[in-house]
């Protein structure tokens, strides 16, 4: 009982400015509304872009060039596009993008089929130099858009 009054007392005695500098930031990403298979779809394919890059690295540290081009290629590269067609019939991600989203979008696949072209010479500066061009679109998508 004692240590609940003592919290309280503190959060009381926590001056208004104080509390304000602690709120949450804004989020200024612009929100891109889509119905949910499209949001779901994109979700789904975006946390596999994530766990692609996290095996790319690993294989990128084990200098297995093929492998992290592989992955990157089938995984995000320009050949994994289109795979929800049949499920989404007409109505995935990319038909309720804003045009940049969607150009940034085709701008990740291209750079990850550039990062597999890169990777597969064997040149670790040049796939590493290639793969910060990749998570640079990455970021670039995630830091500018959201969908909730």
């Amino acid at each position: 009982m004692y240590r609940t009054f003592i919290a309280f007392t503190v959060i009381l005695a926590v001056p208004p400015a104080l509390a304000e500098s602690l709120a949450p930031p804004q989020d200024a990403r612009q929100l891109v509304n889509m119905p949910d298979l499209p949001r779901s779809l994109m979700r789904a394919d975006m946390q596999d872009h994530l766990a692609a890059l996290n095996e790319i690295i690993g294989d990128l540290a084990e200098n297995k060039f093929a492998a992290a081009a592989e992955t990157a290629e089938k995984r995000m590269g320009q050949s994994s596009m289109g795979k929800h067609t049949y499920l989404a019939r007409g109505q995935g991600p990319g038909r309720f993008m804003p045009d940049t989203m969607r150009q940034m979008g085709w701008n990740m696949h291209d750079a990850a089929s550039e990062f597999a072209r890169v990777a597969k010479s064997g040149d670790q500066a040049k796939a590493l130099a290639a793969l910060q061009q990749l998570t640079t679109s990455c970021v670039a998508c995630h830091m500018s858009f959201r969908t909730r």
